[in-house]
């Protein structure tokens, strides 16, 4: 292939032939890399910027598969050697954007070759080659791919180029054309990706076939939005796709535009106006991509959906259903009637379990209650939960309760809902004996809360293999307690009955025991005059044998013990013994010298005979500190996006001023929220991850002093409106002329709001005394800040009875409580 110049031919080869190699040889990725890298050395000129395309990926591929080891790798001081498996994420990141800038830099030569040359060795897609109408397309979109990748931000450099939203990368294409990226961080791969797009629109802009052009600045816009920062964010962006579709509309590419833009929309929650577009998008291109994109956009926002929550009994005063339902005007009910006891069997889990089968025939059964409900229409297509009430005419009973937004309960376009419920005035409330083989409780009637007395509670016993078999039987006493001895280890099902009513417990109950009683033991307590030792220093020990016998509560000490210690290094080898007899009170005590001639770290004395116990120590070459290094505030109060000054000093413990010492200093970013933050936004993953921001060098003065400054940059990707907390972490290292090294921290919190003020009050009021609430008000470094406050008091309106608690795991959302059939009203 090489000598008919059939360069995509010979390529495919010799990839494939590494590839095969390496499944010989042991599959290694590393190796094929290698290999590749040499066979690219020695290929035609002609035939290296589409193998370093081939390298590149296969170098992304090896990082995909190994994410998780490069994630958790630090950047190392010194630079990695040349074995991929000890590359950090850096250093990684940079070889693949090597590779891949060697590639594009033969860019006249890909230019001139129609990518449709290559298709012996590039996978055919979709698309028409006209929209990557030349090799370079395809190694430039390749290389895009990458820079656009979500691990580049896991590795940021301190100077890092930040995409803001107000730059000109949601300009029109003529004015993006003429942005000069301009940065100090020339790694950044966003930039680079930003030139790169130039490149690429620059190439096509005069085209005659203008679909080329389109699709990169389409490319352009969505990589602007997934980099960018900033509060402004969406909406740049929504009008940068409005100018595209009036600009582009006659072009099929258009309709992915739509697409995207339909999609922020969604995300904003402005589903009425997502759909407008999306349909506008699919009814222009119906069989393109951006077309079919825009489709199954619109049949999402439609897409109908009930899901339903209620208490798992129903007794006076009754509970209502709540339906979260969209695109529904009516969901139907029914109730099954569920013989609980007669479905325990070894097949299922619990009575409530329904396999797919019996999930399919319960809706064909006959229903022992039928009804339904209208909902208010969702026109703005989003979700809704409703509170319906259920019917008050109940058998009591255990029942299963189905819903659907399809009268005939079928399969097609539609969900059936399903649950378990009881109608009973009975409650069950557990009482635990841990450690003990005892079933208790209580059977109470769940309206009043009374005992009911000589109701019968059945229990079923599950053992390891999930089998059941039918347990004791026992009848509450006048207090409604019932009590019963069980099986150590094993599962319970308790079903409690009175009169007609009857009531399973919710959930299993378990019985763990003990194996036996604690039996007393003997051990010996160590203790040492230091826990750092250096070599040849005395170690000093005493211990005290004792007897413990936690069940009769009584501890002694061992008197006339013979005790045997050891001491041991890091090894587990054995440096000395010496034998002991305890005195009267249990107490021995000796001193072993720590070892000169073998590796120091933590040693062992522990018992070889008598009462066993141990204790360790650590045995060190060391030197005692002979400076301290501190970093004072900031003398005056500092701002985001302003200067920061900190002020240090090295001095000697013996008062004197350490100068002339080195300073090496770093600033470490981190993001804190504040305490509402967490369950207000519940649903979003906060950004915490730190970044170092600056570095610097410094020496000391005659008086010991030194300065550290920096700007106090904040992290533009997290919204002001989060009011987040931006901690500046200061780390110092101090080394004087000896080579002595010491450290100093200090933190500086600053924030778009410099004062966080915070109430309290006592957690019991009585109204024959005055009301005292403490008002507190800081800096966000926990400074006490004087300052004027104004407090507002509102009274609130209490609930004319007790309102039901929110069922569990039933998340937030719009509510409504209707009665009977009347319209939707706002919640008191």
């Amino acid at each position: 292939a090489i000598r008919d110049k059939a360069w995509p031919e010979a390529i495919k080869a010799i990839a494939r032939k590494i590839a095969l190699e390496g499944v010989i040889q042991g599959n290694k990725p590393e190796e094929k890399i290698l290999r590749l890298e040499e066979e690219i050395s020695k290929a035609p000129r002609e035939m290296a910027p589409v193998m370093e395309a081939v390298l590149a990926n296969w170098y992304w591929h090896f990082f995909q598969q190994n994410r998780w080891r490069f994630m958790r790798r630090t950047q190392t001081a010194e630079p990695p050697g040349k074995d991929i498996l000890t590359w950090d994420l850096p250093r990684i990141l940079a070889a693949i954007d090597k590779v891949f800038t060697r590639a594009l830099s033969a860019e006249a030569e890909l230019k001139k070759i129609p990518v449709a040359d290559y298709d012996a060795l590039l996978e055919k897609g979709t698309l028409p080659d006209t929209y990557r109408p030349t090799l370079y397309d395809f190694v430039a979109f390749e290389a895009l791919n990458f820079y656009s990748s979500g691990e580049q931000a896991a590795a940021k450099a301190e100077d890092a180029f930040e995409l803001a939203a107000d730059s000109p990368i949601f300009a029109p294409a003529e004015e993006f054309l003429k942005w000069e990226v301009k940065t100090t961080d020339e790694t950044s791969l966003t930039a680079k990706a930003i030139r790169l797009y130039q490149k690429v629109l620059s190439f096509h802009r005069d085209d005659a076939d203008k679909s080329a052009f389109i699709d990169a600045d389409l490319n352009r816009l969505q990589f602007g939005y997934n980099r960018s920062v900033g509060e402004d964010r969406n909406k740049r962006y929504k009008d940068a796709l409005k100018a595209f579709v009036d600009r582009w509309g006659d072009h099929e590419i258009s309709a992915r535009a739509r697409f995207l833009w339909a999609s922020v929309l969604s995300s904003e929650n402005e589903l009425v106006e997502a759909r407008r577009i999306a349909l506008q998008g699919w009814e222009a291109f119906r069989n393109s991509v951006g077309g079919r994109m825009c489709h199954n956009l619109v049949r999402d926002i439609e897409a109908k959906s009930v899901s339903i929550a209620t208490e798992r009994v129903w007794n006076q005063p009754w509970p209502t259903i709540e339906v979260r339902y969209g695109n529904v005007t009516e969901v139907f009910f029914r109730l099954v009637p569920l013989d609980w006891k007669g479905r325990i069997g070894n097949s299922r889990w619990r009575p409530e379990q329904l396999t797919g089968q019996e999930r399919d025939d319960l809706v064909r059964r006959k229903p022992a209650y039928e009804w339904s409900r209208k909902l208010p229409p969702t026109e703005d297509y989003r979700e809704r939960v409703e509170e319906l009430p259920i019917p008050e005419d109940l058998k009591p009973g255990c029942y299963f309760l189905i819903a659907s937004h399809d009268p005939k309960f079928g399969d097609k376009d539609n969900v059936v809902s399903v649950t378990d419920i009881w109608v009973s005035t009975l409650a069950i409330v557990m009482r635990n004996r841990h450690g003990e083989d005892l079933i208790e409780g209580f059977v109470l009637d769940a309206a009043s809360g009374e005992p009911v007395q000589n109701a019968k509670v059945e229990t079923w016993i599950r053992d390891n293999n999930g089998r059941f078999s039918a347990g004791p039987s026992v009848a509450t006493d006048q207090n409604g307690l019932f009590s019963l001895r069980g099986s150590a280890n094993r599962g319970y099902l308790l079903l409690a009955s009175s009169g007609e009513q009857q009531l399973a417990a919710g959930n299993d109950y378990y019985l763990h025991t003990y194996g036996r009683k604690p039996e007393p033991y003997t051990r010996t307590v160590f203790f040492t005059d230091r826990a750092l030792y250096r070599p040849g220093q005395t170690v000093n020990y005493k211990g005290i044998c004792i007897r413990v016998d936690t069940e009769a509560d009584n501890y002694t000490a061992l008197a006339g013990q013979n005790v045997t210690v050891v001491f041991k290094d890091p090894n587990g080898k054995e440096i000395s013994r010496q034998q002991h007899r305890t005195n009267d009170y249990g107490s021995f005590s000796g001193s072993f010298t720590a070892p000169r001639d073998r590796l120091t770290g933590r040693m062992i004395l522990e018992t070889a005979g008598g009462p066993t116990g141990s204790a360790s120590v650590s045995v060190e070459e060391y030197k005692r500190p002979k400076f301290q290094v501190t970093l004072e505030a900031p003398e005056t109060a500092s701002k985001l996006g302003q200067k920061v000054t900190l002020k240090g000093k090295a001095m000697a413990y013996t008062g004197a001023a350490i100068d002339g010492a080195k300073v090496r200093w770093r600033v470490v970013r981190e993001v804190r929220y504040p305490d509402w933050w967490h369950w207000y936004f519940w649903w979003r993953a906060p950004r915490t991850a730190s970044q170092e921001i600056a570095h610097g060098t410094a020496t000391t003065g005659v008086d010991g002093g030194f300065t550290v400054e920096f700007v106090a940059k904040p992290d533009l990707s997290v919204p002001e409106k989060d009011e987040p907390t931006f901690v500046f972490s200061v780390y110092a290292d101090v080394t004087d002329t000896a080579g002595e090294t010491r450290s100093a921290q200090r933190s500086v919190s600053l924030g778009y709001a410099a004062i966080t003020a915070s109430m309290s009050a006592p957690q019991w009021l009585t109204d024959d005394k005055p009301v005292e609430i403490s008002i507190f008000t800081r800096t966000l470094d926990g400074v006490g800040q004087k300052t004027d406050v104004a407090v507002k008091v509102y009274r609130l309106k209490q609930p004319e009875k007790v309102v039901r608690p929110k069922l569990p795991g039933w998340q937030p959302g719009p509510r409504f409580r209707r009665e009977a059939d009347a319209g939707a009203q706002p919640p008191p």
